[in-house]
């Protein structure tokens, strides 16, 4: 069963996805029919807890649509969980150094390589798979991606770049800028725009693919991000859409009301 996001990661073209951040699985399963590349399911900073995300992964199949978990954090128990629900990719947050890059990857590949415990369950279709086919082969299938997110991670990353079975990279402007003293500032600080190019120019000259987690949504932002030549770019949030979309309603229904005035009524008090 090949791994659809990994296929598109490896096609060359640019991949467009957002954030989900709601609970409800049909947020994922909605986005999904849209047309994202891949959908963003964020369990770092939010309240999305392991039995919500895979709601979440069998509504997205439902719409044909991959996608990567990024995890609370560098953690056996958090990884290992989301692992057996079989996303396409999985996203481990902070790693600032080849230590805690080679941990990442030890508890996603099963010994002798690796130290991933055994015991999918969604990931092989709850048995009706071979067992052995996924310990040799499948369990290879998942893109395994790590973020950078501070100087020190940028500062290592070629070395990172070495350790087998990183599939690329995740970059966190707003973090990464907060490393470097200037929080919530990273368009237009130089300092952070110089480590985003210099992490790209790394990835891939290693022959890796790289991408660029934000918030934003207006033209400029995501002009400037994409600019740097990454390869995949997760963009917004459900919860920003779903703000902006009431939002806009909420103008045009006032627009059309006052341009549309109602009559008024026969005994109606002036």
């Amino acid at each position: 069963m090949e791994n659809e996001f990994r296929k598109a990661l490896n096609s060359g073209r640019r991949l467009l996805g957002t954030h989900v951040n709601l609970t409800d699985y049909r947020m994922c399963e909605m986005l999904g029919y849209i047309g994202f590349d891949y959908l963003w399911i964020d369990m770092e900073h939010l309240s999305t807890d392991f039995q919500v995300v895979e709601m979440h992964l069998i509504a997205a199949k439902s719409a044909g649509t991959p996608c990567m978990v990024r995890v609370t954090w560098n953690d056996i128990p958090d990884i290992k969980r989301v692992l057996e629900m079989g996303p396409a990719a999985i996203v481990v947050p902070m790693v600032n150094s080849v230590e805690e890059a080679q941990k990442a990857i030890d508890t996603c590949i099963y010994p002798p390589l690796g130290k991933r415990g055994f015991g999918p369950c969604r990931a092989v279709r709850y048995g009706l798979d071979t067992i052995n086919e996924y310990i040799e082969e499948r369990s290879y299938e998942v893109c395994l991606l790590l973020q950078v997110e501070t100087r020190d991670a940028v500062e290592a990353l070629d070395e990172i770049c070495k350790i087998p079975y990183v599939d690329g990279f995740v970059i966190g402007p707003m973090n990464l800028s907060g490393s470097v003293g200037a929080l919530g500032h990273a368009l237009e600080d130089a300092e952070t725009n110089r480590l985003i190019e210099r992490a790209i120019g790394i990835a891939h000259a290693h022959g890796k693919p790289i991408g660029l987690s934000t918030g934003a949504d207006n033209e400029a932002e995501l002009l400037h991000w994409m600019s740097k030549g990454v390869d995949f770019i997760s963009a917004s949030t459900d919860m920003w859409s779903v703000l902006m979309g009431a939002k806009t309603l909420l103008a045009k229904m006032k627009d059309v009301s006052e341009r549309c005035p109602l009559e008024p009524k026969e005994g109606a008090k002036q």
